[in-house]
C-alpha cells in the first residue's frame, strides 16, 4: 500500500515524504521511487518546475545532471539547442545563490558541453564567455542580456562554470580516444580563458572573491596541461597576488600547481 500511495505522488510530494517522514518504510520506498522518476522520460521536463522559487530546487538542478550525464541519448538533438539556452538562463538567474544550485547547474552544462565537443559545440568556452556578457537592455535572444543586472554575480557564475568544466571532464568515465578528443578541444580554447583569467587579475574593479575564483579556476584548466609556458604573464600575476593578504594562501596552491604541471618541465 505504501508502494502504490507514494507513486502516485508527483517529485516534490515524494520529495517531502524522504526528508520529514519518519517513517523508515516510506523513506525507502520515497528514495527508491525519486531514483525512478530521475531516469524516467518525464524528469526532463518536471526537472525544471523543482527549479522554481520555494520548491526543491538542488533536487531539480541535480536530475538535469543526472538525466544528461546518464541518458543523453535519450534527448533529441533538436532539443539540444534548447536545453543549452534554458540551462545558461538558469545560471543567471542563479548566479546569487543559492551556490550549491548553481554549482550543480553549471556542472549539467559542463557535462553537456562534454557531450557536444567538438562536432555540435565547437567552441563551448567562447560561447559560455560570450553568453555572460553584458548586453543591450532590448537583448531578448541571448540570455547575456540579463549579464547587466548584477555584473558582479554573474561574473563569479562563469568563473564557476569555466571551474566546473575541466574538473568534470578529470571526473568522467571516457574511453582514450575520447578523452584526447576532448582535451585536446578544450586546450584549443585555453587562450580565451587565458585571456579573461589575466584581466579579471589585474583589474582594480575585481573583488578578492574574484580574484580567488580566477586562481581557483586557473588550477583547474592546469589539469588540462594547458600550454603555461605561453601564458607566463598570468602566472606571473598570481605571484603579484601573494602580496594580497587575502589572496595569499589561493595563490600559493596555484602557483605549486602551475609549476608542477609537466608542461612547466619543458
Amino acid at each position: 500500500r505504501v508502494s502504490l500511495c507514494v507513486c502516485r505522488l508527483v517529485p516534490l510530494q515524494a520529495l517531502y515524504q524522504l526528508y520529514f517522514d519518519p517513517d523508515m518504510e516510506r523513506k525507502n520506498v520515497a528514495q527508491k521511487w525519486l531514483t525512478q522518476a530521475q531516469a524516467s522520460a518525464q524528469a526532463w521536463q518536471f526537472c525544471w518546475a523543482l527549479l522554481s522559487p520555494d520548491k526543491v530546487q538542488f533536487f531539480g538542478a541535480s536530475t538535469l545532471h543526472i538525466k544528461i550525464c546518464r541518458h543523453w541519448g535519450d534527448l533529441p538533438a533538436e532539443q539540444h539547442e534548447d536545453l543549452r539556452m534554458q540551462l545558461l538562463s538558469h545560471i543567471l538567474c542563479f548566479s546569487s545563490g543559492p551556490k550549491m544550485v548553481l554549482t550543480r547547474l553549471c556542472v549539467a552544462l559542463a557535462s553537456m558541453a562534454l557531450n557536444l565537443i567538438p562536432q555540435a559545440w565547437s567552441e563551448p568556452v567562447a560561447d559560455m564567455v560570450r553568453a555572460f556578457q553584458p548586453q543591450e537592455p532590448d537583448s531578448q535572444d541571448n540570455p547575456g542580456a540579463k549579464a547587466s543586472q548584477e555584473p558582479h554575480a554573474h561574473c563569479l557564475a562563469l568563473l564557476e562554470l569555466l571551474t566546473v568544466l575541466p574538473e568534470e571532464f578529470q571526473s568522467g568515465r571516457l574511453a582514450r580516444a575520447r578523452r584526447t578528443q576532448l582535451r585536446e578541444a578544450l586546450v584549443g580554447e585555453w587562450a580565451v580563458v587565458c585571456g579573461m583569467l589575466r584581466q579579471l587579475l589585474q583589474s582594480q574593479d575585481s573583488s578578492v572573491q574574484v580574484k580567488e575564483k580566477v586562481l581557483r579556476c586557473l588550477s583547474s584548466w592546469v589539469g588540462l596541461d594547458v600550454p603555461l609556458g605561453e601564458s607566463q604573464e598570468l602566472v606571473q600575476d598570481c605571484f603579484a597576488a601573494l602580496s594580497d593578504p587575502g589572496l595569499f594562501d589561493t595563490a600559493v596552491e596555484t602557483i605549486v600547481t602551475a609549476i608542477t604541471q609537466p608542461d612547466c618541465q619543458r
